[in-house]
This record gives C-alpha cells, structure tokens and sequence, in this order.
C-alpha cells in the first residue's frame, strides 16, 4: 500500500523498521535512528533503542549524534558561500590565504625505502582540499607524515585552536605530490581555517551565519551546551564480547564540549539530530533552498557534487572499499556505477558518511532524503548504513 504523496509502500517499510530492531537485538548497536523525506514528505522518522544502556534511557527522534565526517559537508557548503561571493578560486593556492603552506614538502621514498624530503611539484589549491587530493594525511594514519603530525599536535596540547592545527598540517610532509591521488585526511580541517580567514569570523559563527540559523538547525553545534547533555547519545565499542561504553568520546578527553572549542573541527566536530540533518539534506537535495531560505545556487550545487577524482584517484584503490561505485566530488561521494556499488539506488546519489556509523544521503532521481544515525566505534560501520539503505531503496512503490 503506497503513501500517496512520499511513494513509500506503508508495508514495505516494515522492513526498515525490522532491520533497525534487528541490529539492536543482535548487540550491533546500542540503538538507532532513521529519516526519509521524499517528495517534500516527511515519510518515516523513527528511533529504537537505547541512548544510553547504562541508565535506560530510550533513543528518541530528538536525540543528539556526534556525526564527526558528515560535518565535512556543512563546511564544503559553508566555504561555498564564500566562494560564490568571489573570494577565491578553485584553483588558487592556499597559501595566499596561508603563508605557511607557501613550501611544502612531499615525504618521498627512495629505491631503498628511505624518506627523503623533495619540494612539491605544485601548491595545493582549494580544490586540492576539497577533493581530498592536498595529500594531507589525519595524524593517526600510518605513514611517516601522518606520525610527524601526530608529535606536533601533541605538543600543542590543550591549547590546540583551529589556527594551530592548520599551520601545525603546514608542517607536515604530504604523502604525495598535490593532485596525485586521493587521500582521506585533514584537508576539510585547513579548509576550515580558510573559512576563518575569509569570512573574518570563526568557524562556527560563520556556519552559523550562513547554514546553521537560515535553515533553523537549532541542534547543530560544535559543542553541546549543558541544558542539551541529557540528549546526547553515548558512543559504544563494538566488540567480538559486545558493545561496552566508550569512555574516551563519553567522558574522556574527546567528550563532547559543553562550551564553542578552541579547535572547531571542519572535517568531524559537529554533533546534529536526525531532524537537522533532515533539513540540511532537504536544503542540498531542494538545489540549494529550503522554507525560503537561500543558501547556495543551484549552480554551485552542480559544482558540488559532480565528479571531480581522476581514474588514478579511484577510491577504493585507497583503502575506501565500501566506495565502490562512488566517485568523489567536492568533499562528497557521488554515485557513478550502481552495479559496481551492488546497491539498489540511483546514479547521482550523493552525500557523506561519519566514524560511528552516521549516514545520509541526497538522492535527486528519487527526490529523497534519506538519514542514519547511530553511535558505534569501530567495525562494519560502513555495512550497516549500506543494508540500510537497500531496505529503504527496497520500499519505494512509484
């Protein structure tokens, strides 16, 4: 029995909502939550299960995610805004904005293995940083540039500020020349720098300014404010014995802040609600535009989330398996094969994802929104929006 206006069948979607009990009942998740709009209809908006197992307080739709990566997409946008009012390129270096990445060095390996330490053959541009092609790695990776940044963001400490971390990512070797090849890592960060220096105001004002308040994403932050705490979910461990708390993102010293942080992260500080995340997507799949609020041209939208890898910049070639499928735009997957990607969607299907399991995604072909959250760190959390999505895609009736 097909909704009239959305295309769901109302039965049909069952079957998302045995697919989310069915990974709570099997200890995969803590608990979960889910969002489709098609068709400007808000079709399904559900929780299940926990927020927090400890004191037995249920998930509900109101429920606070840290969506970590899927912030890169609010800063992508957010620097956009920037970019249609003309103050920068695509291809201009960053370093005219940011002396300090005026001399790169690329971490290069000699025929015996050996590091040795060779100009850039080019500057990294802002396009550079958005298609993830800078070759700035994350401190954690395991290369040899990723461990010299590693030791510079430990010397900073506590004192670590958006300014900091980008000229502390000036210092540090590229693993490859820019525009070689593809590599998740902190460009989004510097790019949010560049947001700062731009605009004139901090990362988060500025996203304020132009995303957070236009659109009414009144749960969309860097920080958590202390009156909100008692919705935000705990973050689990998936273990081979089961889920245990993960004390280091709960309490520990990446808990989320009770005030705006010294360091706003671009690239994964940001914690949202299943219906901001809603909105936002409806803003991007709306080409740009949501309830008369106008965010970016449909144009720029274009830009955004058109291709723009190389073959050589394949995305699983570069350890990003589940991507299958998906070519990468600026600072978004975008769907190009959907028998390579052995899903059930469309071509064109484009957003991100974040490190403990949350998911969105715009589909324009099918006019929908489709959001998953959940609070899982690590393991299969590229498999568990997949499944989903295959119940959701599996439900459409038009």
């Amino acid at each position: 029995m097909a909704n009239q206006k959305s295309g769901f069948n109302t039965r049909r979607l069952q079957n998302v909502d045995d697919y989310l009990q069915r990974i709570i009942d099997a200890g995969e998740v803590a608990g979960a939550g889910a969002l489709l709009i098609r068709h400007g209809e808000e079709a399904y908006r559900k929780s299940f299960g926990m927020q927090d197992k400890e004191k037995n307080i249920p998930m509900s739709n109101d429920t606070i995610y840290r969506i970590y990566s899927m912030s890169k997409t609010f800063t992508i946008v957010t620097a956009m805004t920037l970019y249609e009012k003309g103050l920068f390129k695509l291809h201009d270096p960053i370093g005219e904005f940011l002396p300090a990445f005026n001399n790169v060095k690329v971490a290069a390996h000699d025929a015996r293995g050996k590091v040795e330490l060779v100009p850039a053959k080019n500057p990294i541009t802002f396009e550079h940083l958005f298609t993830m092609t800078s070759g700035i790695p994350y401190p954690g990776d395991d290369s040899y540039s990723a461990k010299v940044f590693a030791e510079l963001e430990k010397k900073a400490g506590g004192n670590l500020t958006t300014a900091l971390a980008a000229e502390a990512a000036a210092q540090v070797p590229l693993c490859f020349h820019p525009g070689e090849y593809w590599m998740y890592g902190f460009s989004h960060d510097v790019l949010g720098r560049l947001i700062e220096v731009l605009s004139g105001k901090s990362l988060g004002t500025y996203m304020a300014e132009v995303i957070l308040d236009p659109l009414g994403l009144s749960d969309t932050s860097f920080y958590v404010p202390a009156e909100k705490q008692s919705r935000l979910a705990k973050a689990y461990t998936y273990t081979e014995s089961g889920l245990k708390e993960n004390t280091v993102l709960n309490t520990g010293e990446e808990r989320v802040p009770l005030q705006p942080p010294a360091m706003e992260s671009g690239g994964g500080g940001l914690m949202s609600t299943l219906q901001d995340v809603g909105k936002y997507g409806s803003m991007l799949l709306n080409k740009g535009s949501l309830g008369g609020a106008r965010v970016l041209s449909r144009k720029t939208i274009e830009l955004i989330r058109r291709n723009h890898t190389l073959p050589s910049q394949n995305l699983p070639q570069f350890g990003f398996s589940h991507m299958a499928g998906y070519g990468y735009g600026l600072g978004v997957r975008t769907m190009m094969d959907t028998g390579l990607a052995g899903l059930n969607g469309s071509a064109g299907e484009w957003a991100w994802d974040g490190m403990l399991g949350t998911w969105y995604c715009v589909d324009p072909a099918e006019d929908m929104v489709a959001v998953f959250l959940i609070q899982r760190y690590p393991g299969k959390n590229e498999d568990l929006p997949k499944r989903f999505a295959q119940t959701v895609y599996g439900a459409i009736d038009d």
